[in-house]
């Protein structure tokens, strides 16, 4: 009787302790995304409830804003967990999640070569192009960066990149992946994983149709075509090259892992009536 209720305050012990381990553990909050070197018109427009604001340099946004940039305009997005997007013109980026663990805020990306603490961010290409610079992930801690596009997904496990959603010469729209440095991992639709290495480019075309009564553009089942891994063309290195000169020379990211304005929506600063 009495090993049986010493084992049982042990058993209790333990439970308590594993209470008090998990109440204690730091949980994920919103990352701070700050935008630099805003050129022209960008534009944050807040998912829940689509109130939208012009952004200037050291604006910052959070998960459940999508980015876009007018023609001939551009913008620099500085994760708080170091990672870069150069957003090109006439592009629309949505940030579907982007979660950090508390790190020291003494964490400087523009000296650091890692994520200064676990972290998850889920983009949307809606269309456009951008180039990213990713920090090395703790991916083995349960970090990762994915891109979802029409055609698939994809997991940065490498540092440069460049994403890009267009229409060919014919009119057909097609996804193009490219790896500067490191390694993309490209899921497509159909379940296969194509692996991008550093200095390859794959294309994938497919083909869409528009609901006539709602309007939702959805790609046609089977039209998607994945081409095999290419070199990558000397123009798409050098315009690779040059986004991240951009990105390198933007100003560092406020250390906050926290967004200030990741509950509630920005008030809409637009001239004018406030609408649309």
């Amino acid at each position: 009787m009495q090993n049986k209720f010493a084992s049982w305050i042990l058993l209790c012990a333990g439970a308590l302790l594993f209470a008090a381990t998990a109440q204690s553990a730091p949980e994920r909050t919103a990352g701070r995304i700050v935008a630099a070197k805003v050129h022209g018109t960008v534009t944050a427009i807040h998912k829940a409830d689509n109130l939208r604001r012009e952004l200037h340099d050291s604006d910052s946004v959070s998960e459940g804003y999508v980015i876009t940039t007018a023609p001939k305009s551009s913008v620099v997005l500085i994760f708080a967990n170091g990672s870069a997007v150069n957003l090109a013109s006439d592009s629309s980026l949505s940030i579907d999640e982007f979660l950090m663990d508390p790190f020291d805020p003494k964490y400087s990306a523009a000296d650091a070569k890692e994520e200064p603490s676990t972290s998850v961010t889920k983009l949307s290409l809606e269309r456009g192009e951008f180039v990213g610079n990713v920090k090395h992930l703790h991916r083995d801690n349960g970090s990762s960066f994915t891109i979802n596009t029409p055609v698939g997904a994809a997991g940065i496990r490498g540092t440069t990149f460049q994403f890009s959603i267009g229409v060919d010469s014919g009119g057909k729209p097609f996804v193009n992946f490219g790896t500067a440095e490191g390694l993309v991992s490209l899921t497509s639709l159909d379940g296969v994983e194509h692996m991008i290495p550093a200095g390859k480019v794959v294309s994938v075309t497919f083909e869409t149709a528009t609901n006539p009564t709602t309007g939702e553009v959805t790609v046609v089942a089977g039209s998607v075509k994945v081409s095999g891994v290419a070199d990558m063309p000397a123009a798409q290195q050098a315009a690779i090259q040059q986004a991240v000169e951009q990105i390198l020379t933007a100003p560092p990211s406020p250390p906050p892992a926290a967004a200030p304005d990741a509950t509630k929506p920005p008030v809409d600063t637009t001239p004018g009536d406030g609408k649309g």
